[in-house]
């Protein structure tokens, strides 16, 4: 089930179009792979991290930030808006689903900390790494741990 969290500022954002945040958890758990929550609850992963940028096929917006839980992605408003300007640098920095790609997510963290979330990609990473040692993900826990020798600079 889709449900509409929110229209972003076009102004604020200077984003391309019409953006939405939307809330859907069976989205979400497909494209990462889990079967239900109930993993999510197992594997102690923050939900907040797993979201998904889409271009709209749908005439009223352009694109979609996919959330799996609408108000707990809002709780922490450094997590929120670093996710939000990561996820439009994949506006420019695209990474097609089923790849992986390093330096986009590099160049996206940076769009995150130009716009003043350095806290925010701080969590978000600490969050991603924490994530990839819980699942033994060698792929994941390498390319955060790259993000974030980035972020230190």
């Amino acid at each position: 089930m889709k449900c509409i969290g929110e229209l972003l500022n076009q102004e604020k954002y200077r984003a391309y179009g019409r953006i939405a945040i939307i809330e859907n958890k069976e989205a979400i758990l497909k494209v990462f792979g889990f079967r239900s929550q109930k993993w999510l609850d197992v594997w102690d992963i923050d939900s907040r991290i797993l979201t998904l940028f889409y271009k709209s096929y749908e005439t009223e917006f352009d694109w979609f930030i996919v959330v799996y839980d609408y108000p707990s992605f809002c709780a922490d408003h450094d997590i929120k808006e670093a996710i939000i300007w990561h996820e439009l640098g994949h506006i420019e920095y695209p990474v097609y689903e089923q790849k992986v790609n390093v330096d986009s997510e590099i160049q996206c963290d940076s769009l995150a900390i130009i716009n003043g979330h350095k806290e925010g990609i701080r969590k978000i990473l600490n969050l991603t790494l924490k994530m990839a040692k819980t699942l033994n993900h060698e792929i994941l826990t390498q390319m955060t741990l790259e993000r974030q020798m980035k972020l230190s600079g």
